[in-house]
């Protein structure tokens, strides 16, 4: 009974442990955010005379509301329409010189430009790179026998395919847990393995450490077909009275 128990709880905590994780980095976020955009801009609208105290509680325009301390969620709000006017910019090619001149500050300070460096290579690989990306494979590298995962990038053309006379493809094979840096090797066609998963599969199986491991379609494919033909199975019985067929 114990022992069951305990399995119970482990699977129980192994199950809900990403949507708690989830929970959590998003109320930290939340709390962080609105805690300091939130009573600044509390303290402006009170300044406007917008907002306005009365006996601990704060009145918006008149209207009671229920918080005290500041507008509860205003802060995020105001997070959230900052980002998106950030990436409509981005996205029309505005603002160059103010994003040029953030990105080459952040890049000035001795030790904010190792963390902005690492989470721009994150961002890139996922965003950026996974495009470039054609195809995840399997090539025998380092040696035969041993099997890495890398991304098709492109076909070997001009000298390269022509001092090798061989049909080869360009492979990038990335390192773990950064996906940004590694190796290009230039593998025969038909010494690579062309595997189903998505991209985007190959870089969380490879940044996990091959902890998150993508499930095979092949696999999921004969299960159907191996439940299909079951229920579809006929028996045919041929009597010898009436020579007819029976199901």
């Amino acid at each position: 009974m114990w022992k069951k128990f305990q399995k119970n709880i482990i699977a129980g905590i192994i199950f809900l442990l990403p949507a708690i994780a989830t929970i959590y980095v998003i109320q930290f976020l939340f709390g962080l955010v609105d805690a300091f955009l939130g009573s600044f801009i509390t303290d402006l609208l009170k300044a406007l005379n917008i907002l306005t105290i009365e006996d601990g509680r704060i009145y918006f325009l008149g209207v009671y509301t229920p918080f005290s301390e500041r507008l509860l969620g205003i802060g995020f709000i105001l997070t959230i329409l900052l980002i998106t006017w950030v990436g409509a910019m981005r996205i029309q090619g505005k603002g160059v010189r103010i994003f040029g001149t953030i990105d080459r500050s952040f890049r000035k300070i001795p030790i904010a430009n190792s963390i902005y460096t690492s989470v721009e290579q994150v961002i890139h690989a996922f965003a950026q790179e996974r495009s470039s990306f054609k195809n995840v494979v399997l090539v025998e590298y380092p040696r035969k026998g041993l099997y890495t995962v890398g991304f098709q990038t492109g076909e070997s053309k001009g000298e390269v395919q022509r001092v090798t006379s061989k049909d080869c493809i360009n492979i990038f094979l990335p390192t773990t847990p950064n996906p940004t840096s590694g190796w290009l090797v230039l593998v025969p066609r038909d010494e690579v393995i062309v595997l189903n998963m998505s991209v985007e599969q190959g870089l969380k199986f490879i940044i996990s450490g091959g902890v998150v491991v993508p499930p095979d379609p092949g696999s999921i494919t004969e299960e159907m077909k191996t439940e299909i033909d079951e229920k579809n199975m006929v028996v045919r019985v041929r009597t010898r009275r009436t020579g007819e067929n029976n199901e």
